[in-house]
């Protein structure tokens, strides 16, 4: 079968968890398929860029956009989010070369949202994985700047004060009723594009649930835990720890409303000598909250590791005694959780949105209150002093899916849609 993969972002110019899933689920599927990739990614900017390259068994389709998203006034930002002509016909021109028999999305953000239509008008079957709330927010998270859950868009105009939160230009309030009737316009236009797909396939049931809720028909859903790379993580042995410190990890971006301030604030207070807290992620991506993160923890058990390398995972996890997830936006399917599964980690994480179906509190790990500094400094200090608890946290750590698991589940699912396109 010739299998087209559509994604936002690609490895190594972006490792988020859509990324690295998509990544692993086409050196799967290359095993027995033919298997394409197109994927945005700009450089620098100031060139269009459209180029292929191989990758351990598929090719991808890399286009890159002359966009100088600092410099674009706000609208042209805006757009660029969700709809590009320019991409729109290097896609094209990826179909003809290609001829996919089918073409899986994974997120169209930066690139358009008519290229499921595109795909629809060839007559081409084409299942939709939603790995984030992209189709109902122009954020994809779900989270107000104040750190608050979304309450609903009131006809538009609680977008409008999120999206605009951080411009300071005085016109800016008396805009938002007319930025209110854009953003409706955008989530009309995506949400049309989303149920254009063949099939909606979500990693969560909260995430399902959350897209029923919006409108979208419940019939249309099928749900799949994503698979991942085990083989990889189980390459490095577990390690001992060189002494009585309980080896604490987080794994992922440095970004506020993955609550990282709420878990370096809740470390603070604990003994260097009993306690590590390393984090790993990407410096530059935030400078400022970074540069937060440094004022705000304590230096002597706490260290900032750096954007670490996705082949490194395992040999990270295998020096780590527990895994922390302390966000404050409805995640889906975390990849670094099933990672940390794999290698035996229990995790604990913030009681909110698909958490709570990937931890299970008090068996593969402890489940926190979201954004509660004291919550998580007492959970904390329970895995620090209590070792019957981490033991038989760690015992309850059930196996992750490996992406073969996966990759034969999803192979019946595209078989079906293909089947489907011959009956017709």
């Amino acid at each position: 079968m010739r299998i087209a993969l559509v994604v936002h972002m690609f490895p190594p110019s972006s490792l988020g968890g859509t990324e690295i899933y998509a990544r692993n689920l086409a050196r799967a599927l290359s095993e027995r398929h033919e298997v394409a990739v197109f994927y945005r990614d700009d450089g620098d900017g100031l060139v269009w860029r459209e180029e292929w390259q191989e990758c351990q068994g598929f090719r991808l389709l890399r286009v890159g956009r002359r966009f100088d998203a600092i410099r674009a006034n706000h609208l042209a930002a805006f757009r660029n989010t969700f709809f590009n002509r320019d991409v729109e016909r290097a896609f094209d021109r990826f179909l003809d070369e290609t001829r996919p028999d089918l073409v899986h999305f994974h997120h169209v953000a930066l690139l358009s949202y008519r290229l499921i239509a595109q795909v629809r008008q060839r007559g081409i079957p084409c299942p939709l994985t939603l790995h984030d709330y992209w189709f109902i927010c122009p954020n994809s998270q779900l989270i107000q700047p104040d750190a608050q859950v979304c309450q609903g868009k009131m006809g538009g105009l609680n977008c409008a004060r999120c999206m605009t939160a951080r411009i300071t230009k005085p016109w800016i309030k008396m805009a938002r009723p007319a930025i209110a009737l854009l953003i409706q316009l955008r989530n009309s236009l995506v949400r049309r594009a989303a149920l254009e797909a063949d099939l909606l396939i979500t990693p969560s049931r909260f995430l399902m649930a959350t897209y029923v809720a919006a409108g979208f028909p419940a019939h249309r859903f099928r749900w799949l835990e994503n698979g991942i790379d085990v083989a990889r993580i189980k390459a490095f042995v577990r390690r001992a720890a060189d002494d009585d410190r309980l080896r604490v990890t987080y794994l992922g971006t440095l970004a506020w409303h993955k609550g990282v301030h709420i878990l370096v604030q809740a470390a603070h207070s604990l003994s260097p000598d009993r306690f590590r807290l390393r984090l790993f992620g990407n410096l530059n991506t935030f400078p400022q909250y970074t540069a937060f993160l440094r004022q705000i923890a304590n230096p002597s058990h706490t260290t900032f590791e750096g954007l670490l390398p996705n082949d490194m995972v395992g040999r990270i996890l295998a020096k780590t005694d527990v895994l922390v997830v302390p966000s404050i936006w409805y995640e889906n399917s975390p990849v670094v959780i099933q990672e940390a599964f794999a290698a035996g980690v229990p995790v604990i994480a913030s009681r909110l949105g698909a958490l709570s179906e990937k931890v299970h509190d008090g068996i593969d790990g402890l489940l926190v209150p979201p954004g509660d500094v004291e919550a998580w400094r007492d959970a904390l200090e329970r895995v620090v002093n209590d070792a019957a608890l981490r033991q038989r946290l760690r015992a309850g750590v059930r196996p992750a899916m490996t992406i073969r698991e996966h990759v034969s589940q999803i192979e019946q699912t595209y078989r079906q849609l293909v089947g489907r396109k011959g009956e017709r």
